[in-house]
């Protein structure tokens, strides 16, 4: 290691990119001081589990989103609305250790055909309740998924059982937890960290005012049953419902991901990183039976595979009452690209430790412009 002088231009340089770091970060703690005891955003009402209208700006989208873990089986249901396009996209996943299954075409984008946003490709929602119960079900065929030996390319399983299978889901989500909305209910002193890392120009400023993306997570429990051909699975999963709206750019982050858990001590939690060329956002929540904490440090370690979800996880999560490590395997996967921008890898985790159990980890890479225009549907 090199001792530089304390007056010289490296030092200069160093200590003033701290000053400017340290300003903007008090300056975005000093503006989320002031904000504390009301949000920038109202909090989320039973009218927002309604469609919202479109205001006209383009990659608007309006996104439904189901998720469950439990021993052996991860289910991912969504329902994207797309108006720009007059069309929806529909997302249906079941993995399990001993294989990945989704709609053919992994993506897939339809034209509307009517003015009920809420079915779509055999996928239909209903709110019962709104905030706390919804039922989703879907009946159609399924591709079950696998990877080739020796090579990171995903394909339709040629082998073994059929290429495609009838595929079914009915379940219901009941929450156990009042929505989060992130950006909103994060921890304001995480969210300033971010701010005074971030590069503040015109460039950052134009993208914040042109996203304006709403929404809100929350927990609950799926229960029901999902079935691909002649299995039948019961489930009872810990589950986190999304719902969001506004412009959606699958190719503006660099790369992100998403992560939930659940073991058996009634531990589980959510957290997200998303980073774009001039700020990172990350934020997320721990829980414990009743008690709720938002993230106040994430730590990030991967174990990745060219192409595909990585092979572990590892989580270093920080709240208002202490550490938590997670260390997951990723047991089954797939991955598919989205609107040719980027590709979105998704996993179920075997979840380590004195208390084993199970989650879903969601990653998304934007895709380089050579590899856009032809960006296979499901890994081609």
């Amino acid at each position: 290691m090199s001792d530089r002088s304390r007056d010289g231009p490296g030092d200069s340089a160093d200590v003033s990119a701290a000053l400017r770091r340290g300003l903007k970060s008090a300056l975005a703690r000093w503006v989320l001081a002031k904000r504390r005891g009301y949000r920038p955003a109202p909090p989320p009402e039973p009218s927002d589990e309604a469609t919202h209208e479109w205001d006209g700006r383009p990659r608007f989208a309006e996104d439904y989103t189901f998720a469950g873990a439990q021993a052996g089986l991860g289910v991912i249901v969504r329902l994207e609305w797309l108006p720009g396009r007059d069309s929806q996209r529909v997302w249906v996943v079941v993995l399990r250790p001993d294989g990945a299954w989704a709609l053919p075409g992994g993506d897939r984008v339809l034209r509307t055909t009517g003015e009920d946003r809420w079915r779509a490709a055999g996928l239909r929602l209903d709110c019962v309740t709104p905030m706390q119960r919804w039922t989703v079900e879907h009946t159609g065929r399924l591709q079950r998924m696998g990877y080739v030996a020796g090579g990171p390319s995903l394909r339709v399983v040629e082998a073994g059982d059929p290429a495609e299978l009838r595929g079914s889901v009915d379940l219901t989500f009941v929450a156990s937890a009042p929505p989060h909305a992130p950006g909103i209910d994060d921890d304001p002193e995480l969210l300033a960290r971010r701010l005074g890392e971030a590069s503040w120009d015109a460039r950052l400023l134009r993208a914040a005012r042109r996203a304006r993306s709403q929404g809100y997570v929350q927990l609950g429990h799926l229960h029901g049953t999902v079935a691909v051909g002649d299995l039948l699975v019961p489930v009872r999963a810990v589950s986190l419902r999304q719902h969001h709206w506004g412009v959606r750019d699958w190719g503006a982050p660099r790369e992100a991901f998403q992560c939930m858990w659940a073991t058996p001590d009634e531990r589980c939690g959510w957290v997200y990183r998303a980073r774009f060329p001039f700020v990172t956002l990350e934020g997320g929540f721990w829980a414990q039976r009743e008690r709720i904490a938002p993230v106040r440090t994430l730590g990030c370690s991967v174990e990745e595979r060219p192409g595909r979800a990585p092979a572990r996880v590892g989580l270093s999560i920080g709240e208002a009452e202490g550490s938590h490590e997670l260390r997951a395997e990723v047991v089954s996967e797939l991955s598919f690209a989205v609107d040719g921008r980027a590709r979105l890898d998704v996993g179920l985790l075997r979840v380590e430790g004195s208390q084993p159990g199970w989650g879903l980890w969601t990653g998304l890479r934007r895709l380089p412009p050579a590899g856009r225009p032809g960006a296979a549907r499901l890994g081609g």
